[in-house]
């Protein structure tokens, strides 16, 4: 045991180490998305602090300065509200922090107050309490747990449905969704609900050895997802934000006076559709790969929120779905073509207006329940 908990410990420094190195990447040397990652290394820097502290706890240092005990365990109530603010930033164009959320840090005051008794305590009563922790952990530090976790779980559903929303809104207004999206932020959420689920399972037979192992998987789960929000370019810099802002709608509207005030009127809708239809069957914008909703309401004389409605009401698809589904009948088209016998299925891909095999095969299949090659066989045999 002595042994597994000097190497977790090491490898814990490292990481904590490594995420105040990355910390500061986020706050001084990002070029882009700067209001976001102070966010995000701002959690580094609690859930580093945090590792530090089950250090201490986990080599007794504790017990040589008891005052160490417990610095870092209110850190951990304000680390959901970050990772929340990291996402809000990317997903709205003009998002501020005002004053009134600052109220976000009310847990982590609340966490002080529950184990303030602990902290008044003299220091050899201190060293008394955290010596029989190591039998089993004191009331109000179960309470501090029960009460951070049920926080942290707000913050993380809240994050969540941000996510599942923002998926719903790009879809409003790109083509092309690649480095858009934000899916991958859900997928590391859900990878650290489930470390954290793992964590109470082990921590039924022991719960020392379950924190320290569930601080080493949060660790790599959150360090690598670190090392992908770098790779995140900003999303909505290419749009105005009046446009993003009027397009923020669920993906497929049915109820028509969520567009009571658009100024898109039964009338001229018809006249709309022709023109859209023509725009693609003769001039085939989406053959374009980074086509926008701004620049097909352009073409269309018409402001980006009405394309969006005359796309979800009239067409009954979402702009992305609409533009995809285009591209799909042409390479559908194209082939069966002889022509294009000498094409790969990508280079065809490409010339439909895909700009990834990735994205490519992901519509294909959606659209028509079949991967690319086993359409080709069905059509051609070959």
């Amino acid at each position: 045991m002595a042994d597994f908990n000097n190497i977790a410990s090491i490898l814990l420094l490292l990481g904590a180490g490594q995420g105040i190195f990355f910390s500061l990447i986020l706050f001084g040397w990002a070029k882009s998305n700067r209001r976001a990652y102070r966010w995000l290394g701002s959690f580094l820097i609690l859930f580093s602090l945090s590792m530090i502290g089950t250090v201490l706890y986990d080599q007794r240092v504790v017990l040589i300065y008891p005052h160490l005990g417990l610095v870092s365990a209110p850190l951990g109530t304000a680390m959901g509200f970050m990772l929340y603010l990291y996402v809000k930033e990317l997903t709205e164009k003009d998002y501020r922090f005002v004053g009134w959320q600052w109220l976000h840090l009310l847990p982590a005051l609340v966490s002080l107050i529950i184990l303030t008794p602990f902290y008044l305590l003299p220091v050899d009563q201190k060293k008394t309490a955290m010596e029989a922790s190591y039998a089993g952990f004191p009331m109000l530090w179960k309470i501090n747990f029960i009460f951070s976790t049920a926080v942290n779980s707000i913050y993380i559903i809240a994050t969540i449905l941000t996510v599942t929303r923002h998926e719903r809104h790009i879809r409003q207004l790109y083509s092309n969704t690649v480095n858009r999206s934000l899916i991958w932020v859900r997928h590391f959420l859900m990878a650290g609900v489930s470390t954290f689920f793992i964590c109470i399972l082990m921590s039924m037979f022991d719960i020392a050895r379950a924190d320290t192992i569930s601080n080493l998987m949060f660790s790599f789960v959150i360090y690598v997802m670190g090392y992908r929000a770098l790779r995140q370019p900003e999303i909505f810099n290419d749009l105005p934000a009046q446009v993003v802002e009027s397009t923020d709608e669920p993906a497929i509207i049915r109820i028509p006076v969520k567009y009571g005030k658009s100024g898109l009127n039964e009338d001229k809708a018809p006249v709309l559709i022709c023109e859209l239809d023509r725009l693609m069957s003769e001039e085939k914008l989406f053959l374009d790969p980074e086509l926008t909703l701004l620049e097909l309401s352009q073409r269309l004389g018409i402001p980006a929120h009405q394309a969006s409605q005359l796309l979800n009401q009239h067409k009954g698809q979402t702009f992305f779905d609409f533009i995809n589904s285009q591209r799909v009948a042409y390479f559908k088209t194209a082939i069966v073509n002889p022509a294009n016998g000498h094409l790969s299925l990508l280079a065809i891909a490409l010339e439909s207006g895909f700009n990834s095999k990735a994205a490519f095969n992901s519509v294909f299949k959606r659209v028509t329940g079949m991967t690319p090659s086993q359409y080709k066989y069905s059509m051609t045999g070959r």
